[in-house]
């Protein structure tokens, strides 16, 4: 009992320090803030810096680059740095130099060429496995190629209320999260209660009352999760030392973050006991325990199904009709609302699966091979002790399914963060995309360059400019280059100095809200000069299969003569490149060769989705906090495994005395296990879609399930109790020796 309470209870104090983790997270993301937030314009001089920005990507990991320069002595330093690099130097994160030096990430060291003169320490980094690196420039210029000037770092600002449905599934994650374990604790008391039984049998036998042996069961239950409580801190003490070696789905934490907020810590301390006792108490009123023996109440009367169905349903019901505006979702009684009715739906699934495995036993045990009955015989008399276990993984896919149910919804709803971009295919096997690279400075030959790039089909070189008809207003792109680059980006039958073309969406320009007639007065970005829509000659396609892939919206097509000079020299010169995607590494090739152009180019992919910051932070804390409670499941169920097999022992060792062989043993435990996680699992996944998408009914959300993922979580669940059935042979081995008949 101790050890299954004080893994929950680890578990628990990790959840414990969310609140602290966060709290410095966000406190090293305001300290290295490197942008000038404020209007007021930042002079030159000796206690001033230059920071453009050179993020890059690797196979998919974002690393964080920043090109700098100090303009004096007094520059200020960003956080994780000790002194500024010398130009052409590099100081890098310890995460990011482990992945330098790995022997087959040539093409990054590559892209990063530069002496290594240091690190970045923790101060800079949100987290240990966070990739940072800054490089040392020079003669850069500021409003030119992004970069701009600072006379300080960091800026503390009010939090801004998130949306609805980023609370939702806030609140929602944190139900999900912590339930289960709630669960895993109140299973993890009943561990050992036959032997308990069996022990308050034999006091009753010496003089003990009904009353004492009560007291006695309730004095154990305390004494074991106070003592579980002690190993629980020292586990979560011990673990994380070790936190900086994780990482899931690049959220990391330092060991200093971990540190449980005194009031949660608190909660902790009394409410264990007090769940020890109630549960004590339950199981008591099921056992008799007589002089001569135990007596089940719960052999002889059978489950009702009423009020188990009724608690979830009162869930569902509470769910659908309390909320009736997304923005309702904010208030105090909006999440009570929300926690009261998933409680009730998550903790009802618990309520049923017992009924269900009952009459599944009594219906299909009656026959079939030696160890399909011997695991049918032991479900119908000792049905609670194989559900207590099964229950904690019950709730945890349930309540995935509907996180990830509410995930896709939110992801693909019409006003979601993810919109798709149609490619553009020139080849059944090859797909063309646009990579943009912004940063060049002068008119050089880098889509000649570009276009030798193992992978590159085609690259075309041109300049870009948004303006807009009033401040505030829609962007609208101009694209200015030759005749012959034209030709390439749409279908232009004739084309001579001073044409300007219009190219319509490929697809029909849903959502094209941009308007072009000649002569209207446009402004160069946000406070350049204002610019003169010049003659329109033609309204043209894009071309199928172009390098510029699929228009999302009109825009202008320009030779330099329709332009104008001034346009031409405020635009910012680019490259259109159309690449196979069958060639490996190709994106990554892509960026490593306009890095060694110019550090300063950032290479933009517009079919790679754009993720909400929160959504992004929230998601991954969730997915991390969701692998953590799946640990923590699969560990409940090996130790409800081996104490089951304890309980079991004199048993196991006779049968294997009369002939048992161990593989029929074996196959009953498997049997055992296996069968309450099937029904569990189908439950799980009902539950968890119903429950998904209400959810997303609350915050007006279409209901989207991810039907893969799904499986794949649901698989999870069914291949823990596989890996749990070969945990527990070297138990089994142990138990079925002859030498465990014996007993006093």
């Amino acid at each position: 009992m101790a050890a299954g309470i004080g893994i929950g209870v680890a578990v628990v104090l990790l959840a414990a320090s969310v609140p602290t983790a966060r709290h410095h997270r966000d406190a090293r993301i305001h300290g290295r803030i490197d942008v000038n937030l404020d209007d007021r314009v930042v002079a030159a001089s000796q206690r001033t810096v230059l920071v453009s920005d050179i993020d890059t990507v690797f196979r998919g990991v974002v690393i964080r680059g920043r090109l700098v320069e100090p303009e004096g002595p007094d520059a200020p330093l960003p956080p994780g740095l000790d002194r500024y690099p010398q130009p052409g130097e590099m100081v890098v994160s310890p995460a990011l130099g482990r992945l330098l030096a790995q022997p087959a990430n040539g093409l990054l060291r590559a892209r990063l060429d530069h002496p290594v003169a240091g690190e970045v320490n923790d101060s800079g980094l949100l987290g240990p496995g966070e990739y940072v690196f800054f490089l040392g420039g020079e003669h850069m210029e500021s409003g030119v190629a992004g970069a701009r000037r600072l006379d300080h770092f960091g800026k503390v600002y009010a939090d801004k209320p998130l949306a609805p449905d980023l609370v939702l599934l806030t609140v929602v994650g944190i139900v999900v999260l912590l339930t289960p374990v709630a669960v895993f604790i109140a299973a993890a008391m009943r561990f050992g209660g036959e032997h308990r039984d069996r022990r308050l049998a034999a006091l009753r036998l010496i003089g003990a009352d009904r009353g004492m042996t009560a007291r006695i069961a309730a004095g154990e239950a305390l004494v074991s999760s106070l003592i579980g409580i002690v190993v629980g801190a020292a586990l979560f003490a011990v673990g994380r030392r070790f936190v900086e070696l994780v990482d899931v789905q690049g959220l990391s934490v330092f060991p200093r973050d971990l540190t449980p907020e005194p009031s949660l810590a608190a909660v902790v301390v009394v409410a264990v006991p007090c769940l020890s006792l109630i549960s004590a108490h339950l199981a008591m009123n099921k056992v008799v325990a007589e002089p001569l023996g135990v007596v089940r109440r719960s052999v002889t009367a059978k489950r009702r199904l009423w009020w188990r169905v009724a608690l979830p349903l009162f869930g569902l019901l509470l769910l659908r009709t309390s909320v009736r505006d997304a923005t309702q979702v904010r208030s105090t009684a909006g999440v009570v609302t929300v926690v009261a009715g998933m409680l009730a739906l998550l903790v009802g699934v618990t309520a049923v699966i017992p009924w269900l495995l009952e009459r599944f036993t009594e219906r299909v045990g009656g026959s079939g091979p030696l160890s399909w009955q011997l695991a049918m015989r032991r479900l119908r008399s000792h049905g609670e002790a194989s559900t207590r276990s099964v229950n904690g993984i019950v709730v945890a896919v349930a309540g995935a399914i509907a996180l990830q149910t509410l995930f896709t919804g939110i992801a693909h709803s019409p006003t979601g963060n993810h919109p798709s971009t149609p490619q553009a295919r020139s080849a059944p096997d090859t797909r063309v995309s646009v990579v943009r690279l912004v940063g060049a400075q002068g008119e050089k030959p880098y889509a000649p360059l570009l276009a030798r790039t193992p992978g590159v089909t085609r690259a075309v070189a041109f300049s870009e400019m948004q303006v807009s008809e009033r401040p505030q207003g829609i962007p609208q792109t101009v694209r200015i280059a030759g005749c012959a680059e034209l030709r390439l980006l749409a279908s232009v039958s004739t084309c001579s100095g001073g044409d300007a073309f219009l190219v319509t969406p490929r697809n029909g320009g849903t959502h094209d809200m941009t308007e072009w007639e000649t002569g209207t007065r446009m402004r160069m970005g946000e406070s350049g000069p204002v610019w003169r829509v010049p003659r329109i000659t033609a309204t043209v396609r894009a071309r199928p299969g172009n390098p510029q892939g699929a228009f999302p919206e009109t825009m202008l097509l320009a030779t330099p003569g329709a332009a104008g000079t001034t346009a031409t020299a405020h635009a910012t010169p680019a490259v259109s490149v159309a690449y196979r995607t069958s060639r490996e590494d190709v994106q990554d090739r892509i960026r490593t060769a306009a890095v060694r152009l110019n550090p300063r180019f950032q290479v933009d992919f517009p079919d790679d989705h754009k993720e909400d910051t929160a959504l992004s932070s929230i998601r991954r804390a969730l997915l991390a906090g969701v692998a953590v409670v799946l640990l923590l499941i699969a560990t409940s169920m090996l130790i409800g495994a081996v104490e089951q097999l304890r309980d079991q022992k004199r048993v196991m060792a006779m049968l294997v005395a009369v002939g048992a062989r161990r593989r029929t043993l074996s196959g009953s435990v498997l049997w055992q296990t296996a069968l309450p996680v099937a029904i569990g699992m189908l439950v799980a996944s009902v539950v968890g879609t119903a429950l998904g998408g209400t959810l997303l009914h609350l915050v007006g959300r279409t209901v989207v399930f991810d039907w893969g993922s799904m499986l794949a979580m649901t698989g999870i669940g069914a291949g823990s109790v596989l890996l749990v059935t070969l945990s527990t042979l070297p138990t089994l081995r142990q138990v079925t020796r002859v030498e465990a008949i014996r007993h006093e």
